[in-house]
């Protein structure tokens, strides 16, 4: 562990309490191979979790907020007992009840701002890995690679993606891959941005008696420069997705960080090339025809849908969306059960969805209204507190105030993604998800 240790971004850095160093080692170790290997980075962040609620259970358990979540988890127990399919609902329990114990223990674990600049320079380690193999499957790579000691694959890759002619790498579905590399966007413009105000701020330091600011070498750094080639790969990977709500999230993210910087030539760009698009798909026929002999069809016949047009009505966004709520409004406290939307969409459209692509109308759906507006309401006074943090941060985390605000954008941008599609029953992106949101809580919560 020690040697793998090292080659880690702040493999140094020591943990203010001695007792939750090994428990920080493991995480980092974890997170690193997490996205590639996530039988194995799932079995380092399980030891980091138990070993952090064996050193500090007392201190999580007498946090009153981790108690809300310990009386949701019983109430979807409870929930799960009286479907009419416990057992499918017992298995979809594993993704929410095993969250909630890994939040209350990392939002102890990491407390501190270059805690949370460490992780988000691990969590842009597998992801070059990651975008090669899934250039690699679009020229016709494919294949797995299994555990010697787990009875799973390690990684599987279909040779033209899945769905066919979409990037999805080491994911099971291109959207999969699609909120990974958001969130991989994020992190890496957070990073390049904290970069830039870090140099600036060093300068303006060591210029204290001078009318001129001195600006460190910011473009003649190694590691700036493989942020922005990263940059570029995450781009270009994510239009192959062909994920709309990729496309739209990375616009929207690109959007927040130039007005954040105050980078307003970069936000002119950004518009017009929106403007463009959107145009090409949805202005009058007198404009839209010849902006679509400039903006390639492969964007806006799938920003309108024109792209698969025999697609039917059973499989689009709408359709699903009203069952969903149909579902809901006959069952409104109880829900039909954790995973019950697949079986009883097939049994209305026959035709199989694993869920109606919206996080909140599969919650409701699933669990009731109650249980549904119980969880968003404990994750938005989560992120209302890192919002207020942000707002009012302390004089000596100052230069720590941009990595803060990558951890929010992060979060908030992954929700947004959950709109018109889930991740949060993707092992890695529901991890990732409640990893940064543990930072946002334990940060704040300090």
């Amino acid at each position: 562990m020690l040697k793998l240790l090292s080659l880690l971004p702040g493999a140094t850095w020591k943990h203010p309490n001695p007792r939750l160093q090994s428990s920080w080692n493991w995480t980092r170790i974890g997170f690193a191979i997490f996205p590639m290997l996530p039988s194995l980075g799932a079995i380092a962040i399980l030891t980091a979790l138990v070993k952090t609620w064996r050193q500090v259970g007392n201190e999580i358990t007498q946090n009153r907020f981790n108690w809300y979540f310990a009386v949701l988890s019983s109430w979807l127990i409870i929930l799960s007992i009286t479907t009419p399919h416990p057992f499918d609902a017992f298995v979809g329990l594993a993704n929410f009840v095993p969250y909630f114990c890994l939040f209350a223990a990392f939002s102890i674990l990491i407390n501190s701002p270059e805690q949370l600049r460490q992780l988000a320079w691990i969590f842009l380690i597998p992801a070059v890995p990651v975008i090669l193999l899934g250039c690699g499957q679009l020229l016709g790579w494919n294949g797995t690679i299994s555990a010697l000691i787990l009875p799973t694959n390690l990684w599987e890759i279909a040779a033209g993606g899945n769905p066919l002619g979409r990037m999805s790498s080491v994911f099971a579905h291109a959207n999969g891959l699609a909120a990974y590399l958001e969130m991989v966007f994020i992190f890496t413009l957070g990073l390049l941005a904290d970069t830039y105000n870090r140099s600036h701020k060093t300068g303006e330091t060591q210029d204290r008696h001078s009318t001129t600011v001195i600006m460190q070498p910011f473009w003649k750094s190694t590691m700036v420069w493989w942020l922005l080639v990263l940059l570029l790969l995450c781009i270009g990977s994510m239009v192959m997705t062909s994920s709309r709500a990729g496309w739209a999230g990375m616009l929207s993210v690109s959007l927040i960080f130039t007005i954040y910087q105050g980078w307003y030539w970069i936000l002119g760009i950004i518009t017009a090339i929106t403007t463009v698009i959107f145009s090409a798909a949805y202005a009058p026929d007198p404009l839209k025809q010849p902006l679509r002999s400039i903006v390639p069809r492969y964007f806006w016949a799938r920003i309108t849908d024109e792209m698969y047009p025999d697609r039917p009505e059973s499989m689009t966004r709408l359709s699903q969306w009203k069952f969903a709520w149909q579902m809901t409004q006959d069952r409104p406290l109880t829900g039909w059960g954790l995973q019950s939307f697949s079986s009883m969409y097939q049994e209305y459209a026959h035709i199989w969805l694993g869920y109606p692509h919206n996080l909140l109308l599969m919650l409701t759906s699933n669990v009731g209204i109650p249980a549904a507006i119980t969880l968003f309401c404990l994750v938005g006074w989560i992120l209302g507190k890192g919002v207020y943090l942000f707002i009012n941060f302390p004089i000596e985390w100052r230069s720590e105030r941009t990595i803060f605000f990558t951890y929010l954008v992060a979060f908030i941008g992954f929700m947004l993604f959950n709109i018109a599609d889930i991740t949060v029953l993707d092992l890695r992106n529901n991890t990732h998800a409640w990893m940064v949101l543990a930072s946002i809580y334990g940060l704040a919560n300090r």
